[in-house]
């Protein structure tokens, strides 16, 4: 077990490490000195054998990038085991919940997102486990620190969906739009090239030899990602606040088609088993409108046209304490990547790191904060407040119902005029009887029908919200 310091005898003096690093610089045409670690343990390790000198290796680290939470220490490998433990328990809560909503037939694949983001957390957890018990292995560390950084992204983004399903059952119209979904879809890719430009940009400089404008831009590179990292993480606040907004005209008369089955956001609350299926076989009988509805979230309070479900016996399903779910947890997210934001912008080799790297604020970050989300998942139940209803089949959506006329057609007007002229008592009659006087104070001459001529069998136009089915 390896337990280094960060220390350098004399910074300003020179020492057999430091005539390595010279050596080393020179062969390299000018390498920076905080460059290219992963190649220079290997040449150590060819050179000298598995066992390289403690001073060596603690120049070499010293001599690093600035990394928020440091680099890891034997003190490291209890808080870290702690962490993997409390987030691999996190992880199989949500698979047991997720297990539970498939066997019901309640899909909501974002709880598998929250899986593997807990997951990735775990495994991150323990790579630094086992990295600070080995700090020359840095591909260990390398791999770790790539992990690190990724949930809290993978969360951004997942909360923003959470946030953009929060919109659109506010406004059904605007949130179904192609050009609010093309600006949504912009977003989720360009979060992808984040964090392929991350990546990229924090393991060259370990990987590869870089003289020092290389270096610099490098560095740079990172510092642009993470800003955008923040202001990324705000979105989903911003969306929330767009949401506000009273919904318009065209909100109110637009149907939309919500869980109704959904009675409860209780923890420990369940839908019934194949609730979901038996609502959708019921849109078999139902209009044009209906089928057709903009799928939402449940609430029990809305401002438009919903389609009704078969059953409404639910609780008061209020979204306050959505909005607050999708603002604590966002304002949790934005100040562990603003932290980390600070200690990339310091731009300090480990010798001379700030408090952002220290090992405390990277656990409060990373750790106490990213279980708090999840808890704030769990408890809050996303899986029933953020449900929204699956696509239709195509064979239901496909449907199209006929729309009964009230103008009777030329053919029902004449099969009841040969009706009238059979009718024994109706021919009973004198030609004085038929006149429109007689006719109008006889009660027992069939009525008389007046259907207009000049448009036979002309429809009409119906409302949206009228059909021949009720619901």
């Amino acid at each position: 077990m390896s337990n280094y310091t960060v220390y350098t005898p004399n910074p300003d003096g020179y020492t057999p490490s430091v005539g390595v690093f010279h050596l080393l610089e020179q062969i390299h045409d000018g390498a920076n000195r905080g460059t290219g670690i992963c190649a220079l343990f290997a040449l150590a390790e060819q050179i000298i054998g598995p066992n390289i000198p403690q001073d060596f290796i603690n120049y070499a680290i010293g001599l690093q990038n600035n990394l928020f939470g440091g680099y890891p220490t034997t003190k490291d490998v209890a808080p870290s085991g702690l962490f993997a433990g409390i987030f691999a328990l996190v992880t199989l809560v949500h698979l047991l919940i997720f297990i539970i909503n498939f066997t019901k037939g309640h899909y909501f694949y974002l709880t598998l997102v929250f899986v593997f983001a807990s997951l990735t957390r775990f495994v991150s957890f323990m790579l630094r486990l086992f990295w600070a018990q080995a700090i020359q292995k840095v591909k260990i560390g390398l791999t770790d620190e790539v992990l690190l950084v990724i949930p809290s992204i993978i969360l951004v983004s997942f909360n923003l969906i959470l946030a953009q399903r929060l919109f659109t059952w506010r406004h059904p119209v605007g949130g179904s739009r192609k050009l609010f979904w093309g600006c949504m879809f912009g977003l989720y890719a360009l979060v992808i090239i984040i964090i392929a430009v991350t990546a990229t940009a924090s393991l060259v400089p370990y990987i590869a030899f870089l003289s020092t404008n290389s270096y610099l831009a490098w560095q740079r590179c990172v510092m642009a990602s993470s800003v955008l990292v923040n202001i990324y993480t705000l979105t989903a606040i911003a969306l929330i606040g767009l949401s506000f907004w009273l919904p318009t005209t065209k909100d109110e008369n637009l149907y939309t088609y919500q869980p109704w089955w959904i009675e409860s956001f209780s923890p420990f609350y369940f839908v019934e088993a194949g609730a979901a299926q038996r609502a959708e076989e019921t849109f078999m009988k139902r209009n044009h409108n209906h089928r057709h509805a903009v799928r939402v979230i449940a609430a029990t309070h809305h401002h438009y046209k919903m389609v009704k479900g078969l059953s409404n016996q639910r609780g008061d399903l209020s979204h306050n304490t959505s909005l607050l779910i999708i603002s604590i947890s966002t304002l949790l997210l934005f100040v562990s990547n603003f932290l980390r934001s600070v200690a990339v912008f310091q731009g300090r080799i480990n010798y001379f790191r700030g408090p952002v790297a220290n090992p405390i604020p990277m656990y409060m970050a990373w750790g106490v904060f990213e279980f708090f989300v999840h808890l704030l998942f769990i408890v809050g139940r996303v899986d029933l407040r953020f449900y929204r209803p699956d696509i239709l089949p195509l064979v239901v959506r496909s449907i199209i119902t006929a729309e009964q006329s009230v103008v009777v057609s030329d053919a029902e007007d004449n099969s009841e005029g040969e009706e009238f002229e059979g009718d024994d008592e109706f021919d009973s009659y004198s030609e004085e009887d038929m006149d429109e006087g007689s006719l109008k104070h006889s009660r027992n001459v069939p009525p008389i029908y007046s259907y207009p001529v000049d448009e036979p069998g002309r429809s009409t136009v119906k409302r949206d919200d009228e059909s021949e089915f009720f619901f």
